[in-house]
């Protein structure tokens, strides 16, 4: 008796270190500190989603550093070379920089508990990153000199003599989510490196971001760019003067992926951060809500009319990221040959 009596209480001891993590989960006040994130994504969505994680968690300040793509990569990789990581999610507009880092080694591999709900396209095999969200670029229009009904719905129309002189996109050198547009245009047999010729021919110019671009084009300075779906109804109601259109006859969309440097100063935070910018009920509804955004997780409540993430994955057109983290930079130098 006094033998079983042991193994029982041996065998009790041991499931009590089995119990998960998440059963003992702390209270958001028990949390405390800064989390820093590096973002390419839009300052006036960063201030939302910071006003809404701090208000979960009132003892932990979220801190950002906020730039076009390539600043944000060139920035977070020279932190990697120098042993001076201060980055605890590096939120990408695209997942080429990842890929990289993941390579390198520069990643930490982390499940977040909702992740499991989200379609594997827009996840890592190893877990590396996740996407938060999907940026569906299209057409965006001046309403100030480009009626609803003259704006067009390919992209192919951007290169008609009705809008020569007035025509504007990012650099994607320095914007994520363009390059990723003109890798996904540059390989569909539908467009193709003439479809950027003609669009050269027909006086295209460059800005240095997404969000500079679409200024301009509010501004009246341009009818028309690439422009970037969130941006634009953002702007429209915030009453700027323009409009968007999705394109009709091909789908470019791009997922935005959230990952934690294997060398984050504040990796307990950083899986907070993590979890919280994929919960239906914390990052993904600000995002989706306050933020027209498309998100990631199929559990969250979005608006009537919004894109659902999944499918808008399924009909965009192909991006092999590995071939693009690979080749990029080729495909960026025929790209500045052609229009600097």
């Amino acid at each position: 008796m006094k033998k079983l009596l042991s193994i029982t209480l041996a065998l009790m001891l041991c499931l009590s270190f089995m119990v998960p993590v998440a059963l003992a989960e702390k209270a958001p006040e028990d949390y405390s500190g800064t989390v820093m994130v590096y973002t390419s994504t839009g300052e006036d969505v960063v201030l939302k989603l910071k006003a809404a994680f701090e208000a979960k968690y009132p003892n932990v300040t979220l801190d950002y550093y906020y730039a076009g793509s390539g600043k944000v990569v060139t920035k977070l990789s020279t932190e990697f070379e120098t042993n001076a990581v201060a980055c605890d999610i590096a939120w990408m507009a695209d997942p080429s920089a990842q890929l990289t880092w993941k390579n390198e080694g520069r990643l930490m591999a982390y499940e977040s508990p909702f992740a499991a709900d989200i379609d594997k396209i827009f996840k890592d095999e190893d877990n590396m990153f996740t996407a938060a969200r999907m940026v569906i670029m299209g057409i965006s229009y001046s309403t100030m000199t480009c009626s609803d009904e003259e704006a067009p719905y390919t992209f192919w129309d951007m290169a008609k003599e009705d809008f020569a002189g007035q025509i504007v996109m990012a650099d994607p050198s320095n914007a994520g989510t363009t390059k990723a547009a003109v890798y996904a245009l540059v390989h569909c047999p539908d467009y193709g490196w003439k479809f950027f010729e003609d669009l050269k021919a027909n006086g295209l110019e460059l800005e240095s971001s997404s969000g500079n671009t679409m200024n301009k084009v509010a501004a009246a300075a341009y009818k028309l760019c690439i422009g970037v779906d969130y941006n634009t109804k953002n702007m429209a109601d915030q009453g700027s003067p323009i409009g968007f259109h999705n394109t009709t006859d091909v789908v470019v969309a791009c997922p935005c992926p959230i990952a934690i440097p294997a060398a984050a100063p504040h990796p307990e935070l950083a899986k907070l951060l993590y979890d919280w910018l994929l919960d239906p009920e914390g990052g993904q509804k600000v995002l989706a809500n306050e933020c027209n955004m498309t998100v990631s997780n199929p559990k969250t409540s979005i608006p009537e009319g919004m894109i659902n993430a999944e499918e808008a994955a399924k009909v965009a057109l192909p991006i092999d990221w590995k071939d693009m983290e690979a080749n990029g930079a080729d495909m960026l130098a025929q790209f500045d040959a052609l229009f600097k």
